[in-house]
């Protein structure tokens, strides 16, 4: 869980102030690298597709994904519950920081319990150009270390709270994912239809 990070027991602001910096410009490169990577190798390797193959795929693979986040079918979601080794992260703050963040912000070294992330990403690497996954991927980075940043402003975070509000919540936000997916197929679908018009 981000909110676990170091940058919570710094004792100065400067210091603080450093770290914060330092874990959101790691979260957000290596967000960036790892989404044009990723999209960069579904770009090239599936390039040769016909768009109406890849439209379909698409659009079954979401349906399908709609139906495992409203419980009606278990599919299973490509994420590892690995966590950072603690090891990893006892050297200086700044440096501390450059580890959670660059872990943290490719994505999918660690818990990551929705397939949007993936669908997201194959959706752009299938149909868009590798900038577009930079951009998606830099702007997933950000979005996952703010809320660390955002939570450490606080002078004290009851971190078993913020746990228990995730767990005690994990259906409401399956479904909120479910209701973005089906957004999205509707995108998909009238993309095809116009396609074929």
């Amino acid at each position: 869980m981000t909110f676990e990070v170091s940058l919570l027991g710094e004792k100065t602001l400067k210091t603080r102030m450093k770290c914060w910096a330092n874990y959101l410009m790691a979260s957000s490169l290596s967000g960036a690298l790892s989404g044009f990577l990723y999209t960069l190798l579904l770009f090239v390797v599936f390039s040769w597709l016909p768009y109406i193959l890849k439209m379909i795929f698409m659009i079954v693979l979401v349906g399908l994904y709609i139906l495992h986040d409203f419980k009606i079918l278990n599919l299973k979601v490509p994420q590892r519950k690995w966590q950072i080794p603690a090891s990893w992260v006892n050297g200086p703050p700044v440096r501390n920081m450059w580890v959670w963040g660059s872990i943290l912000g490719a994505g999918i070294f660690t818990y990551l319990p929705f397939m949007t992330f993936y669908i997201l990403y194959i959706y752009i690497g299938l149909f868009k150009d590798p900038t577009v996954g930079l951009l998606f991927g830099f702007l997933y980075g950000f979005s996952r270390a703010m809320p660390t940043i955002l939570f450490s402003l606080r002078k004290e975070l009851d971190v078993t709270k913020v746990r228990s509000l995730y767990k005690n919540k994990s259906g409401f936000y399956k479904s909120i994912n479910g209701i973005a997916s089906t957004l999205f197929l509707i995108y998909l679908v009238m993309e095809l239809t116009m396609s074929l018009k």
